[in-house]
């Protein structure tokens, strides 16, 4: 699974999906509360590649491009396609979302093919982009390599919403091919933090001109 050269990529209408060769700059990161798989997820193969301490994708810190040359363990699975929803415990305006991988032979670590969704509530999901990853020799990488590994990326995102959803399908040929993860990036702000376009400033102190227009006609006048 190395996150190497460009693979195909489909773009839903609200979401331009990009495949990075390197690791983006990290900046302007949000980090959520925590995340929850669906089903059993992570297993073992020749080593473990579960999530031990529950922050393995949002705790900052990058794994090498070969899956088998740690420090930092992969998050790893051979299921078909697991769900990853993460809580921000607020809206969050989103600009990117990218996710670490790697690839190193389309018959044993393969890229996921990546479907992204957003909710507010945790029940109900609006669909906001894809990255059809098909198996690709190109994308190979030499599973001890210590080099970084690449990214993922839905950019130019623009929504808002509280919990995010990773759906990851296991693109391999058959049921003996995994998928690695390691660091999921959100970029955007806190929606109490998004800073108003012009033409809402001029809305906002139309509205408040008009009200004090409003007060100062209702006032009482006095007379001695």
């Amino acid at each position: 699974m190395k996150t190497g050269t460009v693979l195909g990529v489909l773009g839903a209408a609200a979401a331009v999906a990009a495949i990075a060769i390197a690791a983006p700059a990290r900046a302007a990161e949000i980090n959520p509360l925590g995340y929850t798989f669906n089903g059993a997820a992570t297993d073992c193969g020749t080593y473990c590649y579960t999530d031990s301490t529950g922050q393995e994708l949002i705790d900052g810190v990058l794994g090498n491009e070969g899956w088998g040359n740690p420090p930092e363990p992969w998050v790893g699975w051979t299921d078909s396609v697991v769900n990853i929803d993460f809580d921000f415990g607020s809206l969050i305006s989103f600009s990117s979302i990218a996710v670490g991988t790697t690839q190193d032979d389309p018959t044993d670590v393969v890229l996921p093919s990546l479907d992204l969704f957003s909710s507010n509530d945790g029940v109900t999901w609006t669909s906001r982009g894809s990255i059809f990853s098909p198996p690709d020799t190109a994308n190979n990488r030499n599973y001890l390599s210590s080099a970084p590994h690449g990214f993922l990326t839905f950019s130019g995102l623009g929504f808002t919403s509280r919990f995010v959803r990773l759906a990851a399908t296991n693109m391999g040929t058959d049921s003996s091919t995994w998928i690695f993860i390691d660091e999921v990036d959100f970029a955007g702000a806190r929606a109490s933090g998004i800073v108003p376009e012009p033409s809402a400033w001029l809305l906002m102190l139309t509205g408040f001109f008009a009200l004090g227009g409003m007060f100062r006609a209702a006032r009482p006048a006095f007379s001695d």
